[in-house]
């Protein structure tokens, strides 16, 4: 009975926890969709542009999970351990270790997207809407890197509410932006794709001005101050050293969903077309795996860092197990909803049928992708950020790229057969992450 009462005390706070990122996360997705639906109206052509033009961008993503994993998980054992000093000064090496790598991924991008994009080896006009939608975009990087850092030290403190509200702002900016820019509303001229990019530029800058206003204002449960040591060496080295497996796995998988879609662009516009599409709808099916990933990183570094790694574990255990219910609740209905779905953001006969068939397909790896979610976020929060990379590292590189090919390829089921490898490494992924988690070795790790 007594075990009965704190499982549900820690249900409850798992909740808590996890309801911010949910929707923080899923206005997020709906204005990247709302997006996608009103760049949809352009042609397949710039939906596919744009869904390529994204995959470049967001390998800089994987420098700001080097740096987010390793300020997550400090900050939420300083916060356990009652050191707000040290969380502050966690947050403030956090950031300007962001703004540092920002400036050459900023340079890169602008220079040299167009030729990444160029390797996929996509039709002309999806180059072309891809490489104004990478060089524009990638002019917002530093604002994004201050946003997303602020928003996961924050989350380490167990503050998730400042992140949502800040979110909803952004989101608003962004759809009205790009409604306005896109078709040109309001007396602006219409610009297309190029209004789209405009429109997630103008909300990084917004978001990552907001954050610094409030995090010097001294309001949150973290705050940035001034008589600080500017540069700490020692947290900077220990926030590398938790985040670059976390970069590495990013490093990996973008890479990897780069090798899958060069498999995708070999089925023709259409294709790629529905993929981008669907990539949109799994974003938003996700939502929830990633809000209870993140409540398990939060709560594991702070009962670990308070001491009470038994809590933490029940922590990431009851998380999973409400992650993987309501994601197999969500895949059942992307299932018997894909059509719908799928007309809201294409009426081309040839993408809609691949669309649906896509949403369908993600829909039966529901259960695997929340399961996976959770346990690997429990293990980034004690600091064990190797095992959630060799999961997914073995995952698509021995799974969903070979498979890929084998059935899309050798066995001829075309598109399907690739589709179905996605879903068949995310099963994989879950086995690997649950055997590392039963082992209990990351309840011992120091960061």
């Amino acid at each position: 009975m007594q075990v009965s009462r704190m499982n549900s005390r820690l249900r409850r706070k798992i909740y808590s926890f996890a309801w911010p990122i949910i929707l923080t996360n899923l206005f997020a997705t709906i204005m990247m969709t709302v997006n996608m639906i009103m760049v949809g109206q352009l042609g397949p052509a710039a939906v596919a542009g744009v869904g390529l033009g994204g995959q470049v961008v967001q390998i800089s993503f994987a420098v700001m999970m080097a740096v987010s994993a390793g300020t997550i998980a400090i900050v939420a054992r300083y916060t356990g351990a009652k050191k707000p000093d040290m969380a502050n000064r966690a947050l403030k090496q956090s950031l300007l270790l962001g703004i540092i790598l920002s400036i050459p991924i900023t340079v890169i991008g602008w220079f040299f997207g167009s030729y990444f994009l160029g390797l996929f080896g996509a039709e002309p006009d999806v180059l072309d809407f891809g490489s104004i939608y990478v060089k524009i975009t990638f002019l917002g990087t530093t604002f994004q890197f201050i946003e997303f850092l602020s928003a996961a030290a924050l989350r380490g403190s167990g503050d998730m509410k400042t992140p949502l509200a800040i979110g909803i702002l952004n989101n608003a900016v962004n759809i009205f932006l790009g409604y306005v820019l896109i078709f040109g509303h309001l007396g602006f001229p219409e610009m297309g794709v190029m209004g789209a990019a405009i429109g997630n530029v103008v909300s990084f800058i917004i978001g990552g001005v907001v954050y610094i206003l409030l995090l010097l204002r001294g309001n949150l449960r973290l705050k940035l101050v001034r008589n600080h040591v500017i540069f700490d060496g020692s947290i900077m080295r220990r926030i590398m050293k938790i985040g670059t497996p976390a970069a590495a796995e990013q490093v990996l998988i973008q890479t990897g969903f780069l090798v899958y879609t060069f498999i995708i662009v070999y089925f023709g516009t259409e294709a790629l077309a529905a993929h981008q599409i669907g990539m949109r709808i799994q974003g938003l099916a996700f939502m929830p795996g990633i809000g209870f990933s993140m409540a398990a990183t939060a709560l594991v570094g702070q009962y670990l860092g308070a001491r009470k790694p038994k809590t933490a574990e029940r922590s990431a255990i009851e998380s999973a197990k409400l992650s993987a219910s309501v994601m197999t609740v969500i895949g059942i209905v992307l299932f018997f909803l894909a059509e719908p779905m799928a007309r809201l953001f294409i009426s081309d006969p040839d993408t809609l049928g691949y669309t649906v068939l896509w949403i369908r397909l993600l829909a039966l790896s529901m259960p695997a992708i929340g399961l996976f979610f959770t346990l690997s976020g429990g293990l980034r929060g004690a600091g064990d950020t190797r095992w959630p990379l060799y999961a997914s590292t073995f995952g698509i590189y021995a799974i969903r790229l070979p498979v890929a090919a084998f059935l899309g390829f050798y066995l001829g089921l075309g598109i399907m057969g690739a589709w179905i490898a996605f879903i068949t490494e995310y099963y994989v992924r879950s086995v690997i992450i649950i055997w590392r988690f039963r082992s209990g070795k990351w309840k011992t790790m120091k960061v």
